[in-house]
């Protein structure tokens, strides 16, 4: 192993190395569709949050008492009760 990547994978079998690369892709896809998940998942929480505001409703999702002023109860910004 040189640390050339293209040298690296030359020097594979043409089996392995296709088996690699498909493997890669996948990770790739799965990382892909993680982040569209996060996206979507994200978004729903701040139109539920803001609808929930609007409306004159506490906002439901425990995510969502990160976006606001209000306190925590058992939390402190420092992590202890003082």
């Amino acid at each position: 192993m040189t640390g050339d990547v293209r040298g690296d994978l030359r020097r594979l079998p043409w089996w392995l190395a296709i088996a690699l690369a498909l493997l890669a892709i996948a990770v790739l896809a799965l990382r892909a569709v993680g982040l569209v998940v996060a996206v979507v998942v994200t978004t729903a929480e701040r139109i539920d949050a803001a609808a929930a505001t609007a409306a004159g409703i506490a906002p439901l999702g425990a995510s969502t008492w990160l976006l606001t002023d209000l306190p925590v109860p058992g939390w402190t910004p420092r992590g202890d009760d003082q």
